[in-house]
């Protein structure tokens, strides 16, 4: 088999680049591949923040499948609480539903989405698959943390950290619910959701380092919220290291392949963002008969909204969960929970937090 475009994994990232890449040129023969058949489940907290909407409507796709609305987002930090508004509302999803339907939008604008196709090896053009050799002009490596085309394509693995979550069958609150006080380098979570039938809510933990003692993390705060958290999942995730592998040869990194928020763990909003540039700077690229620049694809990124963005959270993490506890004293000053507010309805937080960097070194030495 050949095509133009071949793309690894048919999650958020994948679809988003296969529906850029046929708007930028419709004469690309565009082939998505996943290992999956959809629709499938996928552990995630699933909320797509205001940020997540803007990159979805960029991308092409839209939003078809149930989901809750949430527009406040409470932050708790060293025993202190705060509320905010979110400037545009954020929405929860199954990712069981979404998947499926990212694909079948993936199909609707012109791409050969094959399920049940895993990827075995690459050499050269030459993609190795459970279903056959696939030739190609130009690949995106879109299949998440424990895809194989990062090993395919000689790259380290990068930062792989745990998450666990558990699906409560009632919505007992309406609000993105973002504990630091969990004990973990990272926080816990309460967001509203919807389950099969009803109204839901996912409670998780997620860590910025490895901790092999999260489900029982998840266990306490979920005590201390009066809930009961059993059967919980654990899974792991990818972060997005700035100085991490882009790509290498004729395959670009997009998704949780390339990494996800550091700070927040959010992984849709940023799947979207680097498939759509993935997708339009590769065929580009093919249309002028050309592979795909990975040096080009990184200053993309880098350039954008999202990608300054995306920075500026990893370099936060670093700060936050790392060893100087004033940095945490410091995060529960209200003004950190109206840049998040920001940063989570995919505003520019300059505002919030240059009057948070005015006061920070005040903060620092108050703490």
């Amino acid at each position: 088999m050949r095509c133009d475009l071949l793309v690894v994994g048919a999650g958020p990232a994948g679809c988003a680049a296969a529906v850029a890449a046929h708007a930028q040129d419709p004469k690309l023969a565009v082939t998505v591949i996943d290992a999956a058949r959809f629709p499938r489940e996928k552990l995630c907290g699933g909320a797509i923040t205001g940020g997540g909407l803007r990159e979805l409507e960029l991308s092409g796709l839209v939003l078809r499948v149930r989901h809750a609305v949430t527009g406040h987002a409470l932050l708790r930090l060293g025993g202190a609480i705060s509320r905010v508004d979110l400037p545009h509302a954020a929405v929860v999803v199954r990712r069981l539903e979404l998947d499926a339907d990212l694909v079948a939008q993936a199909r609707e604008a012109g791409a050969q989405v094959r399920e049940g196709t895993a990827l075995q090896a690459v050499h050269g053009d030459i993609a190795h698959t459970s279903q056959g050799p696939i030739r190609f002009g130009a690949m995106i490596a879109a299949d998440g943390v424990s895809g194989a085309t990062r090993r395919c394509l000689g790259l380290p693995q990068g930062r792989r950290v745990p998450l666990c979550e558990a699906q409560l069958p009632a919505a007992e609150q309406w609000d993105l619910v973002f504990d630091l006080d969990a004990g973990v380098a990272g926080y816990a979570w309460r967001f509203p959701c919807v389950g099969p039938g009803a109204p839901a809510e996912s409670c998780g933990v997620y860590s910025s380092k490895r901790a092999p003692d999260l489900a029982a993390a998840l266990a306490r705060f979920a005590a201390r919220e009066g809930l009961s958290a059993g059967g919980a999942d654990r899974s792991a995730i990818r972060l997005y290291q700035p100085g991490g592998p882009y790509g290498s040869g004729r395959a670009l990194l997009a998704g949780e392949a390339l990494g996800v928020d550091p700070l927040a763990g959010e992984g849709i909003r940023y799947a979207l963002w680097s498939g759509r540039i993935a997708g339009k700077h590769a065929a580009r690229a093919l249309s002028r008969g050309a592979a795909p620049s990975v040096g080009a694809y990184r200053r993309a990124l880098h350039a954008s909204r999202s990608g300054v963005t995306l920075a500026l959270c990893a370099r936060l993490a670093g700060r936050l969960y790392g060893p100087d506890p004033r940095w945490r004293r410091a995060a529960a000053d209200r003004g950190v929970a109206e840049a998040l507010a920001a940063l989570v309805s995919g505003e520019w937080p300059a505002l919030p937090l240059l009057g948070l960097v005015r006061r920070w070194p005040a903060l620092l030495r108050a703490t």
